[in-house]
């Protein structure tokens, strides 16, 4: 066998072991519980909002959120309502007090 498995096959024995002659007192976590709750529904006055808020353009607001100006304009004029990353992105800055500098937008 490698000595990589050599290692890992000694590092799980020392485990079975310790388990074995302590009961486990010695292996111990930590448990990280993240709660996401599903990303807020924004209409066209939400979207126009936040983009002039934050002093955007459309381009700017589309090169953010890595849409097109199109994609944006649609969401401002009604015909479509962001989805996925973009809802979430546009939650950051709407309740985060977040603000989009142009230098980053422009990146």
């Amino acid at each position: 066998m490698s000595k990589t498995y050599d290692m890992i096959a000694d590092s799980f024995q020392e485990l079975i072991d310790d388990y074995e002659t302590t009961g486990g007192k010695n292996l111990s976590h930590d448990t990280l519980r993240i709660v996401l709750e599903p990303a807020k529904e924004f209409t066209a006055e939400d979207v126009k909002s936040i983009r002039t808020r934050n002093h955007l353009t459309q381009s700017l607001l589309a090169k953010f959120l890595c849409v097109s100006k199109k994609t944006v304009e649609a969401w401002e004029a009604g015909r479509n309502q962001p989805n996925g990353p973009s809802r979430r992105l546009l939650e950051i800055l709407d309740t985060h007090n977040a603000t989009v500098t142009t230098s980053l937008a422009l990146q």
